[in-house]
């Protein structure tokens, strides 16, 4: 009826909380046609005047099309504001056809208003749109009383239900019985607009609480991982020191002896910490702010496989930087290549010698950046598919388990992702997606 877009309901917990009733109601005036259909047999068998039947025929045919265009709408769009206001409306403005035509003030379906009050004042975020609902129960409720005392209307009451002449004719019976159903009708909307603002009020308190609580806890954790970060650094020069003196004393160690290959241990497992202590410092980096460039992202996937061709090489597997698109888009252009070197050095890791790596940079049609990575290993765990970003959990004998974990949340600070997932050729292929603003190069445009 009215599109959702200018006034959609916002992202709160009440809208979410209240839209399935709104829906239920809406969906119950489906049911309100068969009801229309019994109305008119009931008139057609018992007070066969023409006008009457010609007005609950249309009345009929009218609730029948405004529901199903409506509900197959809201299946296929999000509700708005404008969107209930006009429905719960619509859905007075038929009730009063009914009212009117089965005796306006005496019809025994007047009550039928009194829930329409508390329903606006639930599912309406602004006083004044409940007020503007309200206003139509009330407005008609007044003119059938005036119109009963005045002789505006002819009276419509059906004759099978026997009421005789008096209780239109008696100003203190429709005067009370209006006052009563107006008063309780405003009685439900401000019961309605208070419980809406209260739930409101109590969510609003619980979510300042909740913030405060994860602020200190982010402050606190960002904390230990300044400290945790320093530590590591500064243990990196003690155990540089360790690696060069074991380098220099298997030297002078005999080839082949016990000295020598205790040395060579030694070396190994430095090596190794140094190792750690580089990805855990690599893991609290990206809490840091982002140092934005525009850049060529091409050129960054090549430096990464200028880096890593040797550790290719040491392991017998050959790494390919396969053509394709190029991108320019703004990013932190040394974060980037952190995350790609994560899931080269993995995919490097997963493929046994004589298999190969492919890198691959390709643009997808909804503007994102995509570096995808393909081994040949034997793909993922059926076990641990679903933890793959679990910090610490690692397949590998001398894995850390954060390297994906820092890919993952380098790609986030970006606003993109990271996933994995095996290929039925067999290997796994890992995708990280920038979805920033990204523009295709003009031909012949330089790399960087």
């Amino acid at each position: 009826m009215i599109p959702d877009s200018p006034l959609a309901i916002p992202d709160e917990p009440w809208a979410r909380a209240s839209q399935p009733l709104v829906l239920r109601v809406f969906r119950g005036r489906l049911a309100v046609v068969p009801a229309l259909g019994l109305v008119f047999t009931v008139f057609f068998l018992f007070d066969p005047v023409p006008w009457k039947l010609a007005w609950i025929a249309i009345t009929t045919v009218i609730a029948a099309a405004l529901s199903l265009f409506e509900y197959w709408r809201i299946q296929r769009s999000s509700l708005g504001v404008l969107t209930i206001q006009a429905n719960v409306s619509a859905i007075l403005v038929l009730q009063t056809a009914i009212i009117f035509i089965s005796g306006g003030i005496e019809s025994p379906v007047l009550p039928a208003y009194v829930p329409f009050g508390l329903i606006a004042g639930l599912a309406l975020p602004s006083l004044v749109r409940v007020t503007q609902v309200a206003a139509i129960p009330v407005g008609f409720t007044l003119l059938f009383a005036a119109s009963a005392q005045l002789h505006w209307l002819p009276r419509t009451t059906p004759s099978f239900f026997d009421l005789g002449p008096g209780f239109a004719d008696r100003p203190v019976y429709v005067w009370t019985r209006t006052g009563i159903l107006v008063l309780i009708i405003f009685i439900g909307s401000a019961v309605g607009v208070g419980i809406r603002r209260s739930f409101e009020a109590i969510e609003r308190d619980v979510a300042e609480a909740r913030k405060g609580a994860l602020d200190g806890l982010e402050a606190r954790n960002r904390d230990i991982l300044s400290i945790a970060s320093t530590v590591a650094h500064e243990l990196k020069n003690p155990l540089s020191s360790i690696q060069g003196l074991a380098q220099l004393m298997a030297r002078s160690a005999p080839a082949g002896s016990k000295d020598a290959e205790r040395l060579e241990v030694m070396r190994r497992e430095v090596a190794r910490m140094s190792t750690v202590l580089d990805e855990f410092r690599n893991f609290s980096r990206p809490l840091a702010a982002l140092s934005l460039q525009r850049v060529r992202l091409r050129g960054i996937i090549r430096d990464v496989v200028v880096l890593e061709e040797g550790r290719a090489e040491a392991r017998g597997v050959n790494l390919e930087l396969r053509p394709g698109d190029d991108a320019l888009l703004t990013c932190d252009p040394q974060k980037v290549k952190q995350a790609v070197l994560n899931l080269v050095h993995n995919a490097l890791e997963a493929s046994p010698a004589g298999g190969s790596v492919g890198i691959s940079l390709r643009i997808d049609p909804r503007d994102s950046a995509q570096v995808v990575v393909r081994d040949s290993g034997p793909g993922l765990r059926s076990d641990i598919a679903d933890k793959l970003f679990t910090p610490g959990l690692t397949t590998k004998e001398q894995g850390t388990g954060i390297g994906l974990v820092v890919a993952r949340s380098i790609a986030e600070q970006h606003g993109g992702t990271v996933t994995l997932a095996s290929q039925a050729s067999g290997g796994c292929e890992a995708v990280l997606s920038l979805p920033l603003h990204v523009e295709r190069p003009a031909a012949g445009a330089p790399h960087s």
